[in-house]
């Protein structure tokens, strides 16, 4: 009993064809941008800045020999409040439920935290006297 239709050796035709995606790098950092909120994103921005503004003021302040004074000095303390502020943006970032995976929430998190560390080692490092 043979079918008409049957064809035993070939079933080719019954897998699905499926193309291979390319995801670029671009269209990832969107979809990243897209699923976080507003606060994550301004948490990443701040956090960057005040690592930014810290690595400025120990470059400057190595620059001029530790005589940089009070203008290079007060620039750490912005970075620990900048970062603080930029910790706070990121938790409120986080309670929104709408949006279920919190990228630049966590990066925000993650480069804040580095931030508070490093200053935290320079004012350590200043009030023992290592430099």
């Amino acid at each position: 009993m043979d079918l008409p239709d049957e064809r035993a050796s070939d079933i080719s035709d019954i897998r699905p064809k499926v193309r291979h995606i390319s995801i670029s790098r671009r269209d990832t950092m969107l979809n990243d941008l897209k699923n976080s909120t507003v606060e994550g994103i301004l948490s990443f921005v701040l956090s960057v800045g005040a690592l930014f503004l810290l690595i400025y003021a120990v470059y400057d302040s190595y620059r001029q020999g530790g005589e940089a004074g009070i203008e290079i000095g007060i620039l750490p303390l912005i970075s620990l409040v900048v970062a603080v502020i930029s910790l706070i943006l990121a938790s409120a970032g986080r309670k929104n439920r709408k949006k279920i995976r919190h990228y630049m929430e966590n990066r925000g998190t993650v480069v804040s935290i580095i931030v508070i560390v490093l200053v935290a080692a320079v004012f350590t490092a200043g009030l023992i006297g290592l430099f």
